[in-house]
């Protein structure tokens, strides 16, 4: 019995050894990872350019600023010590550490020496990736296709090319407009913001603006260079700078399947459908005075209110006797005070439901009374939309008489009205927008 009893009491103190030395070390290794886990880690927020002063720190616990030595590691190239500060911060102390970069890089300082009371700890910085300051840089172009960024690619010949251009370190927009490239189909797809000279905000960034998207259809094979654009914009430093373009290379070969080239068979095609326009319509030809009409029978028919059925179909009448399109209708302005006054209405039956105390009158009246309120906000943003009638007019890409022109309306076009500039009108033509001179455009 007493041996069973001290092999038992023998086998519960190695159980507990084992316990301790597991518990022990659980403690040494969570103390010594918090220990490697910190890292001088450049702060986040602040701009990591070139001859700027970079912000690194560190919180070590349960120490007071007087119980810490700090021994600085030696500098690299490219690399420059500013200062050094020890905060009381947490419970603890927190060690702030600037340095500056005179080169664009990544960089990853030697760890930095630190005594904490009797001990010696190495603190490792954490990686830092430089870049010039956007505010030091020209303007430069970018161009964003399938193949990459200002990237020389391969293509077939009648093969569509959509591309992006961007602009960076820039903050206006002055001029844009390209000429068509010889032997090939071009498009302008959609504009930015960035198009309509408006101030960007005094952010200093070296992100992409995006300008304008575009389709580009060699159709002649051989060594092309990419189309070419005119660009002044002005730089953070506020200098007026025309910007180059990338050197692309774009080698066209010849046309997928067969021998002809695409632009044999697209001219034959459009010979074929000119021919047989020809053949089955007189073109109509849209003057200015019928412009003028147009735009007096579209008012007519905003402001009506009786007779607005029959103001629409004389609209419509005129406009197909010109073979124009007739079934784009303005928006009466009627609705607008009919929803109004249903509004209205419906207010002076709550206050009255509330009088007499009828809570089911007063939830009903109520939810329809906010379905007014909605179907009136509606109407009234749609009654405040401007649109017009062109007699006639070029669009551009910027508002500047010497700008390319875009492309031209035909006279009688409906367009939107977005903004005004001075003389100009910036407007929507379907999914085509630019600035017109205000003489060619007639308000409805």
């Amino acid at each position: 019995m007493e041996k069973q009893r001290n092999k038992f009491f023998s086998e519960s103190c190695r159980r507990l050894l084992i316990k301790g030395l597991l518990i022990a070390a659980f403690f040494l290794i969570a103390g010594s990872t918090s220990i490697f886990a910190q890292i001088l880690n450049p702060v986040e927020g602040q701009n990591f350019y070139v001859n700027d002063d970079i912000k690194f720190e560190v919180q070590v616990p349960k120490v007071l600023p007087a119980q810490i030595d700090v021994t600085l590691p030696e500098e690299i190239e490219n690399t420059s010590f500013k200062t050094l500060r020890k905060v009381e911060s947490e419970g603890g102390t927190k060690i702030e550490i600037w340095y500056s970069f005179s080169k664009p890089g990544t960089y990853t300082l030697p760890a930095l020496n630190v005594k904490v009371k009797n001990s010696r700890k190495r603190y490792p910085f954490g990686p830092v990736a430089i870049a010039y300051n956007p505010k030091d840089l020209d303007p430069q172009c970018v161009i964003l296709t399938d193949y990459g960024r200002n990237a020389s690619f391969t293509v077939h010949a009648g093969e569509k090319i959509k591309f992006k251009l961007c602009l960076c370190y820039a903050v206006q927009l002055m001029q844009f407009s390209w000429d068509i490239p010889k032997d090939s189909l071009f498009t302008q797809v959609r504009t930015y913001d960035f198009t309509e000279i408006k101030q960007r905000d005094k952010v200093v960034s070296d992100e992409l603006i995006p300008v304008s998207d575009f389709e580009w259809t060699p159709l002649v094979p051989g060594v092309m260079t990419f189309p070419s654009f005119k660009i002044v914009a002005v730089s953070y430093s506020g200098h007026k700078l025309e910007v180059p373009m990338p050197g692309i290379t774009v080698t066209v070969l010849k046309e997928r399947g067969g021998a002809s080239t695409a632009a044999d068979n697209l001219f034959s095609e459009a010979f074929d459908a000119a021919f047989l326009n020809e053949q089955e319509k007189e073109v109509v030809v849209v003057t200015e005075q019928d412009a003028q009409e147009i735009a007096r029978l579209r008012k007519k028919e905003k402001s009506s209110f009786l007779f607005l059925h029959k103001n629409r179909k004389a609209r419509a009448e005129y406009e197909k006797s010109l073979s124009l399109p007739y079934n784009q209708k303005e928006f009466a302005l009627m609705w607008i005070f009919l929803a109004g006054a249903f509004v209205l209405a419906l207010v002076v039956l709550l206050i009255i439901v509330i009088i007499k105390k009828n809570s089911l009158g007063v939830i009903s009246v109520g939810i329809i009374l906010i379905c007014s309120l909605i179907l009136f906000i509606y109407t009234f943003v749609q009654g405040n939309k401007n649109y017009a009638v062109t007699s006639g007019s070029e669009v551009f890409s910027i508002p500047e008489p010497a700008a390319s022109a875009k492309s031209e309306l035909p006279a009688g076009s409906r367009v939107q009205i977005l903004s005004e500039s001075g003389d100009w009108y910036f407007i929507r033509f379907g999914q085509t927008e630019g600035w017109c001179l205000k003489d060619g455009i007639i308000l409805i």
